[in-house]
């Protein structure tokens, strides 16, 4: 690889990519929702070609189309709009335009295992058997006045809901208001490809696939397997667990079906059809090599996968190691990594492990300097934790059915701050959740080179300049200490070695070792010592060829 070569890969392998839950991002006209021109608003923030950015690469929207919100807009009602909460056409298109004008790619979230049940699609195929519409669903007449089988919502209760209309029962993964789509229908998969088409000829540069392993279902409907036990560490104590009431059983007639693959394969060819475009896939409930085989053979299927195997239990060296060395033993040859550390539905990993800032620099640090694409979640260059919220304040219908679990999503979902105003700046209005207090926001990191933003600037600039970090190849190596993650990153140019110390200790550096005596071009600490690593602390060095 030249020194060139990282401007000739795709640009959703060289680049840091920002997931936006525009909901909760900038509110621009009071009433109390983030929307498309807030957003805009914002996007010199994101990238604006210098240090003083995040220099992100990708901006992945959460779901902005029509929808009774039900699932906040994961229930999508029309695919080819924007809901006017968020703005208009027009305002989707001053997006794109300003986005393109600072070199940001833009990626839509498409939810197509299920609709939203006010979608045209599904208000016609529940009047008739008949309807042209009513196979674009999955029915059944059950047995007996009752589901068809022992399937599952991941939301809670049985996945079948009577229709009344025609006598027999709609599947629905999730809510009842979900109703899962028939990907063994043609018709309704050419349906979904000209959806792709219409936003990719709007200016849109890829697709993130919601649950896309959930998309064909068992033709025969047969039962799935015993129930298991899911757990989650309790926030606060995490050396115990919680017992979570909902996907307790085994999925194996309801995702990953082979035909799933298929669907995935058409899908790709369409986003070939205009190349530098591509799908990240949402894969879940499954081994990580299931979820790693929906890249195909590595170019035939997602163009990348997120790896959320990445969300180790306990922040130690050994546990990302032992994931990292997995994932890259079974990539697909040719496939390329996806790493995330939390999203829209998934606690704020400054919450899961309880990161002070310099612990939180570190896990950034790791992020963005492994082999692959990371996904920053809005807020995490910020060190956000999640906000705690009383019961009378949640919106998320999953937290509301079982608090009080603490298995609900509003906590990682709410306004980002902006600066000490009302609010946080995020609104004039009343938000839509409460924004928290914050000890951190953008104005007030932005002022201090040592904040978790700062940091995430600095490096995601680092990275931007040096192709063995954003293009390399990757070997995981000794390390100083156990407590420490230490690999190579190398391209034909550069060869780097990464040393981040996971501890709260000052570690050691033995003269001879390998890391010794190479020379630091990036660090958390203002003067790195070359006798020893600080607590937390990032270090980048120039290895020997």
């Amino acid at each position: 690889m030249t020194a060139n070569d990282a401007q000739s890969q795709p640009w959703w392998k060289r680049g840091v990519i920002y997931h936006c839950y525009v909901r909760s991002f900038m509110d621009s006209n009071g009433d109390g929702v983030g929307d498309l021109p807030g957003l805009t608003s914002k996007l010199d923030v994101l990238r604006d070609g210098t240090p003083s950015s995040l220099g992100i690469e990708g901006l992945w929207l959460s779901p902005v189309y029509p929808s009774p919100n039900r699932d906040f807009g994961y229930d999508i009602s029309d695919y080819s709009s924007i809901d006017p909460v968020y703005g208009t056409m027009e305002d989707f298109d001053r997006l794109m335009a300003g986005a393109r004008a600072r070199g940001i790619h833009l990626i839509m979230d498409l939810v197509v295992n299920h609709s939203s049940t006010e979608h045209p699609w599904f208000r016609q195929a529940r009047t008739s058997r008949e309807n042209p519409f009513h196979d674009y669903y999955l029915w059944s007449d059950g047995t007996n006045g009752k589901p068809p089988n022992n399937w599952g919502s991941t939301f809670g209760g049985s996945a079948w809901e009577w229709n009344e209309q025609t006598h027999e029962f709609y599947l629905h993964s999730f809510l009842k208001e979900q109703a899962d789509l028939n990907w063994r229908n043609h018709r309704l998969r050419e349906e979904i490809h000209d959806i792709m088409r219409f936003w990719m000829n709007r200016g849109v540069d890829g697709f993130r696939l919601d649950v896309a392993n959930y998309y064909v279902k068992d033709a025969q409907l047969r039962d799935n397997a015993h129930e298991v036990v899911i757990t989650q560490p309790m926030p606060g104590n995490p050396s115990k667990t919680l017992y979570i009431p909902m996907s307790r059983e085994v999925y194996d007639h309801t995702v990953d079906q082979p035909e799933t693959h298929d669907a995935l394969r058409e899908m790709r060819g369409v986003i070939d059809e205009k190349p530098g475009h591509m799908m990240v896939g949402e894969i879940a409930q499954r081994t990580q090599g299931q979820v790693l085989s929906y890249y195909g053979d590595g170019d035939s299927e997602l163009n990348l996968v997120f790896n959320f195997f990445f969300f180790v239990r306990h922040f130690r060296a050994k546990d990302f190691r032992d994931i990292i060395q997995r994932t890259l033993d079974l990539l697909p040859e040719g496939a390329w990594p996806a790493w995330v550390l939390s999203n829209h539905d998934v606690v704020r990993a400054v919450s899961r492990y309880h990161c002070s800032p310099p612990m939180t620099k570190s896990m950034i640090g790791l992020l963005l300097t492994l082999k692959g694409t990371p996904f920053l979640y809005n807020g995490e260059e910020l060190g956000l934790a999640n906000t705690p919220l009383l019961r009378k304040l949640l919106q998320d219908p999953v937290g509301k059915r079982y608090w009080p679990l603490p298995v609900g999503r509003d906590g990682e979902r709410t306004p980002m701050p902006w600066d000490d105003t009302a609010n946080a700046g995020f609104t004039t209005g009343v938000p839509w959740l409460p924004v928290s207090a914050p000890a951190m926001s953008y104005s007030t990191e932005s002022a201090d080179p040592t904040s978790v933003l700062s940091f995430t600037r600095r490096l995601s600039w680092f990275r931007s300049h040096h192709s063995a970090l954003n293009a390399g190849d990757m070997s995981i190596v000794a390390g100083p200490s156990d407590t420490c993650l230490c690999f190579t990153r190398t391209s034909s140019a550069e060869h780097m070695t990464i040393t981040i110390n996971l501890s709260d200790q000052t570690v050691a550096i033995p003269r001879g070792s390998f890391t010794s005596d190479q020379i630091p071009l990036f660090s958390t600490e203002e003067q790195p010592s070359m006798d020893s690593l600080a607590p937390w602390e990032v270090r980048i060095a120039a290895a020997p060829a």
